[in-house]
C-alpha cells in the first residue's frame, strides 16, 4: 500500500470569514446544499457521458450512470456519491480547494459591497455550491478518483475551520463519494422522506437516476429541453398534469428553443381556469427559472412581467449568472434578452390562437382578459402585440359575439379615420345612449366599454394601425348632419339655447343646437379631450373632492319636446313651466349618466309636473 502522502492546507484568514459569510448569509435554506451537490453529481455525470462517446474502448460503459444518496442514523453521517469523471489530486485542488486559493481582500471587498447593492457573480469560480454543504456538515469528507487509466484515489477532509487536508486514499472504480458528517441541529436530512421531498422540489429532471437509500426516485424527462418533432400533444399534456399536479388539462402551451441572442430552453402553458376570477387570491408568478434542468427559483418574478403570472411552466438557461445561493439572480442584460424574447413569441402565440381557434382564444379571454388588459396599460414594449389581443363587444355584434381591433379597422366606414367608443355599466345602457343615434345613421361601429379597465387601456393605447380612439360622446366630434334648411327654425332653436344657458348658468360649460341627434331631445357631451363620465365616476369614488367636468348639452330642434318648449319661449320667456322643463331636461340627462346629485330637488320637480298634466283640461 502507497504511502498516504497526507498534506495539509491551510487556510488564510480572509477564507475563515468568507466561509461564515458562505454559510450563515447567502443562503436562504439550508436545503440547498442537496441541490448543489446533486447538481455537481449530474455534472459529473454528463462528463463521463462524454467520454464514453469520444474515447473508444473505455472500461465501464455498461455500469449505470447514477447518483446515490445513503443516510447512516448511528454515525450521523449524508453521503452523496457518483460514479461520474471523478477527479485526479490535481483537479481536486483546483476544483474544491480553488476557494482556499481565491481568499484575497479584494474579493472580499467586492464581497462587501455586493451587500451593499451590487452582486458578485461566484458559481463556477469559488466552488460555492459544495461549500453551502456546510450549513449542515461539521465536517466533509470526499473520496474521488478520476475515470483515466491507472488513476489513483484521493480523500480530503476539511470541518471549514482552519484548512483541508488531501491524502492518498482506497477507492474501487470511478467517481466521487462526499460524506457530510452533519451537525447536533441537522438531523432532518438524516430522513430518506425529507431527502425525497428536496430532490423532487429541485431536481426532479436531472437525466441520471437518483437513489435514496436503496430506492429510485420518480423523475420525469425534462421535456422542453426535447426536439418539438419528437414531441406529441399528449407528451405536453402530460407533462402540465405532472408540473402542476392536476387533472386538468392546459388550454394552450408555447414551446421554444433559442441560441440566439441567449441560449435557453421554455415551455409555457396557458390554464383553463383562473383562481382569481374564482375570486381567490392574486395569483403568484407559475414560471419556474432552471438551470442545466435544476430548479432555481420557484415562481420567478424577473423572467416574466407581472400581468403574465398567469402562465405556468420552466424556463431554462445555463447562460443565466446566478448569485452565490442560486436563490436569486442579477438583472442583466441576459436576463433581460430572455424576458423580452419569450413574452414576445408568448403573445403571438396567444395572437395566432385568436385567429386560428376562435372559441379557444374566447375562453382564454374570459379567464384572462384583464391580465391582458393590464399588460396594455403597463407593458409599453409590447403594447402593439397586446392590442392586437384585446376583444370587445360593440354595435355591430351581438350576444357572446366580440371584436378586436384588427377586425374593426377592416370593416370601418368608408372616410372614416378614427376608432369610435362608448363606455356604460353594461351594453343595454350603453345602446340606450343617445349618442349612438348618429353613428347607426352613418353605419359607423362603435367599441362599447363595459369594464373600467376599458377605457385605461384605450387611453394608454392612443391609437391602433394609426387611428386614434375617439370617445363616441365627445363634443368635438366631426360626425355631424348638414343644418336644416329652414333658418327661420334654427333660429328659434337658438334663441332657446340662449335661454338654456342662462337658466343652467354654471352647471353646464355650453349648450347648443345638435347636429347629431336623430330621436332623443338633448345629450350631454364630454369637452374635448375630457375624460369620459365613467372615467369620473371612478375618480370620485377614489376622491370625495374630485369635481365633476363640466358638459356640453345638445338640443335636437327636431323633436317634439324641444318644439313644444321653443313654441313656450316664443310665447312666453318667463313662462314658470319654461324654467321647470328647462330644469328637468338637464337632469334627464344627469339621472341617465348616474351623477345627479340633488336628488329631492329633481323628485319635487317631477311631481309638480305631474300635478300639472293632471289639472290640464281633457
Amino acid at each position: 500500500m502507497a504511502e498516504k502522502n497526507e498534506q495539509t492546507y491551510e487556510f488564510q484568514s480572509e477564507i475563515k470569514q468568507l466561509l461564515d459569510i458562505l454559510v450563515y448569509s447567502l443562503y436562504k435554506n439550508k436545503e440547498v446544499f442537496l441541490r448543489e451537490l446533486v447538481s455537481n453529481a449530474a455534472d459529473a455525470l454528463n462528463k463521463m457521458q462524454f467520454e464514453f462517446l469520444t474515447v473508444p474502448d473505455l472500461e465501464g460503459k455498461d455500469q449505470e450512470l447514477k447518483i446515490t444518496i445513503a443516510v447512516d442514523k448511528k454515525h450521523s453521517s449524508l453521503v452523496v456519491e457518483d460514479n461520474g469523471v471523478g477527479m485526479t489530486r490535481d483537479e481536486l485542488v483546483e476544483n474544491i480547494g480553488t476557494i482556499a486559493h481565491s481568499g484575497t481582500l479584494d474579493y472580499l471587498r467586492k464581497l462587501k459591497d455586493s451587500e451593499k447593492g451590487g452582486q458578485v457573480e461566484l458559481i463556477g469560480k469559488f466552488g460555492v455550491g459544495f461549500y453551502s454543504s456546510f450549513m449542515a456538515a461539521r465536517e466533509i469528507h470526499i473520496t474521488t478518483r478520476s475515470w483515466r487509466k491507472d488513476a489513483r484515489a484521493w480523500l480530503w477532509k476539511s470541518t471549514g475551520e482552519s484548512g483541508y487536508t488531501i491524502e492518498e486514499a482506497e477507492k474501487e472504480g470511478r467517481g466521487t463519494r462526499i460524506e457530510l458528517l452533519l451537525k447536533k441541529d441537522e438531523k432532518e436530512f438524516l430522513e430518506a422522506y425529507r431527502l425525497k421531498n428536496i430532490i423532487l422540489k429541485h431536481s426532479k429532471f436531472v437525466p441520471f437516476p437518483i437513489y435514496v437509500d436503496g430506492e429510485k426516485i420518480e423523475r420525469q424527462e425534462a421535456v422542453w429541453t426535447q426536439p418539438k418533432s419528437k414531441l406529441a400533444a399528449k407528451d405536453y399534456v402530460d407533462f402540465y398534469k405532472f408540473f402542476e399536479n392536476t387533472q386538468e388539462e392546459p388550454e394552450t402551451w408555447l414551446h421554444l428553443s433559442s441560441d440566439a441572442p441567449v441560449q435557453f430552453h421554455s415551455l409555457l402553458y396557458v390554464p383553463k381556469t383562473s383562481f382569481e376570477l374564482l375570486g381567490l387570491m392574486k395569483t403568484e408568478p407559475g414560471v419556474d427559472l432552471y438551470s442545466r434542468k435544476i430548479m432555481i427559483q420557484k415562481g420567478s418574478k424577473e423572467v416574466m412581467p407581472e400581468y403574465l403570472r398567469f402562465v405556468k411552466g420552466i424556463i431554462d438557461s445555463e447562460e443565466i449568472p446566478l448569485n452565490i445561493s442560486r436563490e436569486t439572480f442579477q438583472n442583466n442584460v441576459r436576463i433581460d434578452k430572455i424576458r423580452k424574447h419569450v413574452v414576445k413569441k408568448l403573445l403571438e402565440h396567444l395572437d395566432a390562437v385568436k385567429n386560428k381557434d376562435r372559441d379557444k382564444y374566447l375562453a382564454i379571454w374570459k379567464n384572462f382578459g384583464k391580465n391582458l388588459k393590464e399588460g396594455a396599460v403597463n407593458d409599453f414594449d409590447n403594447r402593439e402585440k397586446l392590442a392586437l389581443l384585446l376583444l370587445f363587444s360593440s354595435s355591430k355584434t351581438g350576444g357572446e359575439e366580440l371584436v378586436d381591433l384588427k377586425e374593426y379597422v377592416g370593416r370601418m366606414a368608408e372616410g372614416q379615420k378614427e376608432i369610435y367608443f362608448l363606455g356604460g355599466t353594461d351594453r343595454p345602457s350603453i345602446e340606450k345612449n343617445p349618442a349612438l343615434e348618429i353613428f347607426r345613421k352613418k353605419d359607423y361601429e362603435v367599441i362599447f366599454l363595459t369594464d373600467p379597465l376599458d377605457e385605461f387601456v384605450l387611453d394608454h393605447l392612443r391609437e391602433f394601425d394609426k387611428k386614434p380612439f375617439k370617445m363616441a360622446e365627445s363634443a368635438d366630434i366631426p360626425l355631424e348632419e348638414k343644418a336644416a334648411d329652414d333658418k327661420e327654425a334654427l333660429k328659434e332653436a337658438e334663441n332657446l339655447v340662449t335661454y338654456l344657458k342662462a337658466a343652467y348658468g354654471e352647471q353646464v360649460q355650453d349648450v347648443r343646437v345638435s347636429k347629431r341627434l336623430v330621436d332623443s331631445p338633448c345629450l350631454l357631451l364630454n369637452p374635448a379631450d375630457g375624460p369620459s363620465v365613467q372615467m369620473e365616476k371612478i375618480m370620485k369614488m377614489v376622491n370625495r373632492d374630485y369635481r365633476l367636468s363640466k358638459r356640453v348639452l345638445e338640443i335636437n330642434p327636431v323633436h317634439p319636446l324641444i318644439r313644444k318648449m321653443i313654441a313656450l319661449h316664443q310665447a312666453d320667456p318667463a313662462a314658470p313651466l319654461l324654467k321647470t322643463l328647462a330644469l328637468q331636461l338637464l337632469d334627464n340627462m344627469k339621472l341617465r349618466e348616474g351623477i345627479l346629485s340633488d336628488t329631492e330637488a329633481t323628485i319635487a320637480r317631477i311631481q309638480q309636473i305631474m300635478l300639472d298634466a293632471i289639472a290640464l283640461p281633457r
